[in-house]
């Protein structure tokens, strides 16, 4: 289970995982070794999403984003999600779901556990790296919308 896989990853860094009340919007705040996660997140998939993103956060940056410039910050934000995305939806797991018959954003969504809008920004990640389209184990990756044929 990915929620496994997360817990690993926060033992293995000696990073605490609390739940927070916040008196805003935010889903997650990272502050020093430990990741705040909203006590609204209601369901595992948006859960295991925000952690790995905030995983992402404590692997990729080393400071305070809450009052840097807003280039600074859409930077960093990128390579939490960019981190965040080869840690949940490595290309070899997209294509496990594919050989296994998954097709729709939610059938994928479901089988790695996550939710939507994380899987979308994995997607936006993949096409920023590999481009439009991507061939990787004799299969074409095409990302928007995620489209997985044999070559």
């Amino acid at each position: 289970m990915l929620s496994d896989i997360l817990e690993e990853e926060l033992r293995k860094n000696n990073i605490t995982l609390k739940t927070y009340t916040f008196r805003s919007d935010f889903n997650a705040l990272t502050v020093g070794k430990t990741i705040l996660l909203s006590s609204n997140i209601d369901n595992t998939a948006k859960r295991n999403a925000v952690t790995a993103h905030e995983l992402g956060h404590q692997s990729t940056c080393a400071m305070n984003l809450l009052h840097a410039d807003k280039h600074i910050q859409n930077k960093y934000e990128y390579m939490a999600d960019r981190w965040a995305a080869q840690k949940v939806m490595p290309m070899d797991k997209l294509l496990e779901g594919f050989k296994r018959g998954l097709r729709t954003v939610q059938e994928f969504c479901e089988f790695l556990e996550i939710d939507e809008p994380f899987f979308h920004r994995g997607l936006s990640v993949y096409s920023k790296v590999y481009g439009m389209s991507y061939t990787y184990k004799g299969y074409l990756f095409r990302f928007d919308p995620l489209d997985i044929s044999n070559l």
